[in-house]
């Protein structure tokens, strides 16, 4: 239950016609009068020692040893500070290590993306050579506008990542909304405070902003990123939700990483998900709940499941993306599946109805997010069975076809028991739960199947290099018809996936004369076009998306001009697209160093490396013709 919260009044700014609570200065007062009292003391402990101490509750002294590299950062950096002091236990004697699981550890790496996402304006009370953010209090929007924006999330981002019970949520918004939308007292039901700050930060605000709010959303978000920062740095002033070892922290986790799913700055997706599904392991909520002590809580044990599947399924998705270890191996799961059953017949007192179990039936809110923690599964076995190392050196060639063959067999039965895409009550702002979220993934698993036998032409049969060409070709023609002139945006999964599908098609049209022979240039060409408007959509709004965008024109250049000297039977052209001018291989070597500037060149490096003047991989004998 929630406390009651008494209204207070709101002042505008006659200037930025924004409004803030009327204590908002005071609060500011406060709020730089402690921040000069932290700066004065961490100058002291810093001169006196090399680790920050805490101060306990108790008064009691206990040294908290940070990361060695990250000493001098700590000590300025309020957030990780003030969250160590929720890690260590005024009962401990001896000074604690605190890990990557930690909440010091987390919040430091919260700190850190603020500071690089929020540029400071220097002030004379800073020191010129370390300029410190500190969140600050944010107040909340109108109902009105709130529930817009709630109800835009709840239709096109909860159907994929289920780990919030809606009318729990729902709940949140009728205490702190509608009771008083400027409230910023920190001692008053912190997590709810929480989720709605880290809900209405840039990520969920992005995927919102096509919706038909008129003139009540220009007072919310007129495209104002500072506005959108505030409410992400406001979420910080409530550390102690991540401090906890339990589903509110698991959660609390997994609301960053919907952060960072859609923003080009925010912490690191491969090290959300590792924090999240260690919580989760930590917890045992990747063991079957017969196994461990039972929960009498029947939402809670819902979104146990839930929680743990999400994170599951986002380290599994990274993990083939970058091509990293997952983050716990597929034999070593147990738990299993949600409910498919609406978040309206789930309560702490029991379920409410009769769940889903055949595809035949109506879906539920949850039948689309069940389907894709079941890609995600098959996703987990492709990683083992195709691209794990003890896999690839202990299995013979006949037993990994086998499994290829099976991995092969469960995808088709995976798209053939696709639900059917959940209602929206406006236009979609997610490609999420359509039928496009659906063959774009089918194709992009196909792809990631037969990844590894694409760069081994001699021993690839023809159909293989046909089946992913014509994946390729699907992912770039689906990725132009959803993000091109349309509501729906882009993220960075988007700029990966359409890159690495125009490359594989490029590949496999200079690898395999079949694939070569069985199109014609207008379709290349308008493939590539495809291909190309996405990635010029995506380097307007991100400049780091440029060299992608760079790379395939000049890929895509060399390619064309190979297909049409095969239809007019010239010479035939090197087995490779050979960059011809030096300033033109220097350009693509360069915007190759960017790429992997940006931690993304994992799993591409293969097929851009065949594209480089005089480098192997691309062995195909051309016929004579071509």
């Amino acid at each position: 239950s929630f406390t009651h919260l008494d209204p207070a009044c709101l002042v505008e700014d006659p200037e930025t016609k924004k409004q803030r609570p009327r204590n908002y200065l005071e609060t500011l007062e406060e709020r730089l009068a402690l921040l000069e009292n932290q700066a004065s003391e961490n100058r002291f402990t810093d001169s006196n020692s090399s680790t920050p101490v805490l101060q306990s509750s108790n008064g009691g002294d206990h040294s908290v040893p940070a990361f060695a590299s990250e000493v001098g950062d700590v000590v300025h950096s309020g957030l990780p500070v003030r969250v160590g002091e929720l890690d260590v236990s005024t009962t401990q004697t001896e000074p604690q290590y605190l890990g990557s699981s930690s909440a010091f550890a987390f919040s430091h790496l919260i700190s850190s993306s603020l500071r690089g996402a929020i540029v400071p304006k220097p002030s004379s009370r800073t020191n010129p050579g370390h300029l410190c953010i500190s969140p600050l209090p944010c107040p909340l929007p109108g109902y009105g506008i709130a529930t817009t924006l709630s109800n835009a999330y709840f239709e096109n981002i909860h159907p994929q990542y289920p780990f919030l019970h809606e009318p729990t949520f729902r709940q949140y918004e009728k205490n702190l909304l509608a009771a008083c939308p400027d409230t910023t007292d920190l001692g008053v039901a912190t997590a709810p405070f929480f989720f709605m700050h880290m809900w209405l930060t840039k990520y969920f605000k992005g995927i919102c902003s096509g919706c038909n709010l008129g003139s009540r959303l220009s007072a919310l978000s007129r495209d104002d990123p500072e506005e959108e920062k505030q409410h992400y740095s406001a979420a910080q002033l409530y550390p102690d939700v991540l401090s906890y070892n339990n589903l509110e922290a698991i959660q609390a986790i997994l609301c960053y990483a919907m952060y960072s799913l859609r923003s080009p700055t925010g912490p690191s997706l491969w090290k959300l998900s590792g924090l999240a599904l260690r919580q989760c392991i930590e917890l045992g909520y990747h063991r079957s709940a017969r196994r461990v002590r039972s929960v009498q809580d029947a939402l809670q044990l819902e979104l146990r499941k839930r929680s743990f599947w999400c994170a599951q399924g986002i380290d599994v998705t990274y993990a083939l993306r970058l091509g990293r270890p997952l983050g716990i191996q597929v034999h070593e799961i147990d738990a299993e599946l949600p409910l498919d059953i609406d978040d309206a017949s789930i309560s702490s007192s029991g379920i409410l109805g009769i769940p889903r179990t055949s595809p035949d039936t109506a879906p539920t809110s949850m039948s689309n997010a069940l389907h894709v923690i079941r890609l995600r599964r098959i996703w987990a076995r492709i990683h083992t069975c195709v691209y794990s190392t003890s896999m690839l050196g202990d299995v013979d060639d006949n037993t990994r076809n086998s499994h290829i063959l099976q991995l092969r067999e469960d995808l088709e039965e995976w798209r053939r028991t696709a639900p059917e895409p959940p209602p929206r009550s406006g236009k979609p702002l997610s490609i999420f739960s359509t039928k496009a979220w659906y063959d774009l993934n089918y194709s992009g698993t196909i792809l990631n199947l037969y990844r590894n036998q694409l760069v081994e032409p001699e021993n690839t049969p023809d159909s293989v290099f046909l089946d992913c060409m014509q994946a390729a070709s699907t992912v770039c023609r689906l990725y132009r018809r959803q993000y091109v002139g349309t509501s729906i945006q882009h993220t960075w999964a988007t700029l990966h996936c359409v890159f690495w599908a125009g490359l594989i098609f490029l590949h496999c049209l200079w690898t395999s004369n079949a694939a070569c022979e069985s199109v014609q240039h207008g379709d290349v060409s308008q493939i590539c076009t495809d291909c190309i408007m996405v990635l010029v959509v995506i380097a307007q709004a991100w400049e780091e998306a440029a060299p992608y965008r760079d790379i395939f024109e000049v890929l895509t250049n060399r390619t064309l001009s190979m297909i049409v000297n095969r239809n007019l039977q010239r010479p035939p052209v090197p087995a490779t697209p050979a960059l011809s001018a030096t300033s033109e291989r220097e350009a693509v070597a360069r915007w190759m160093t960017e790429i992997d500037d940006t931690g993304m060149l994992s799993g591409l490096d293969e097929f851009l490396s065949g594209f480089m003047d005089n480098l192997g991989g691309y062995n195909m004998t051309h016929d004579d013709n071509v």
